[in-house]
């Protein structure tokens, strides 16, 4: 006999309810991770309060960096595989947190070097605007002597506020993108706007410039990996902007 589907969500339902898609949830039904309570008559799948509360874990686990597979073995709830796995994330954290000062070091030398917009070496600007010195972009005269002109309004400090806050978002995009969260998601639509005004900041609204960057990035893919950026990653901040509906160079 089929139950009640009155305190039960389908699938749909609860992807709306969590953020989480429905192709997310049938991943994590296939790893082992997340069950329905029931099934309709129809043979729609069901999930209760608990499989909200199962969902919430995997989502925050998701978004602490651990894999599925990682997941999978914490919510066995062993010991043992939990310390190794706690571990391992712990040592991979300190990495990117020693990688991130390092960066954040650099930033501040640049800034305290810059007394006026004047004696700020031009393609180091640049290369700080692109965000890596790998980045190459072939930038015009006029585009350069745009990227002074902003240089001077926003000040050195002013532009490594902008620059420091690039990591943090590339990971928050990254986390939302690999939990499976739809780009129309209102907190992934808040990302999508923060990003749009970071590019607004270092592109001077300039929708000619901020291809360029785009396309640089594209045919650069080694560039991108050093900053933790894709094809998917950027496909997905685009989606996410259109949903908010901004304006996509």
């Amino acid at each position: 006999m089929a139950k009640p589907t009155s305190r039960y969500l389908r699938i749909g339902d609860l992807a709306r309810r969590s953020g989480v898609s429905a192709k997310a949830l049938r991943l994590y039904e296939q790893r082992g991770l997340l069950h329905p309570a029931a099934h309709s008559a129809a043979g729609y799948r069901l999930y209760d309060a608990g499989s909200l509360a199962a969902l919430s874990r995997i989502v925050v686990l998701r978004r602490a960096g651990f894999s599925l597979a990682e997941i999978g073995q914490l919510l066995t709830r062993d010991a043992t595989a939990a310390a190794q796995l706690l571990a391992v994330r712990i040592a991979t954290l300190e990495r990117e947190c020693a990688e991130r000062t390092q960066a954040l070091q650099s930033l501040r030398a640049l800034a305290q070097r810059v007394v006026s917009p004047s004696t700020l070496d031009l393609d180091e600007l640049v290369e700080t605007i692109a965000m890596s010195t790998q980045l190459k972009v072939d930038w015009t005269a006029h585009e350069r002597e745009d990227f002074r002109r902003r240089a001077e309004q926003l000040g050195a400090a002013g532009m490594a506020e902008a620059q420091a806050l690039w990591p943090e978002l590339i990971a928050q995009v990254r986390a939302a993108l690999e939990a499976g969260t739809p780009a129309q998601a209102p907190d992934v639509q808040d990302l999508a706007r923060r990003w749009y005004a970071l590019v607004q900041v270092f592109t001077g609204g300039d929708a000619a410039v901020a291809r360029k960057l785009g396309d640089a990035w594209q045919a650069q893919p080694d560039a991108m990996a050093a900053q933790g950026l894709d094809p998917a990653l950027f496909a997905y901040v685009g989606e996410a902007m259109r949903a908010a509906g901004l304006r996509v160079a």
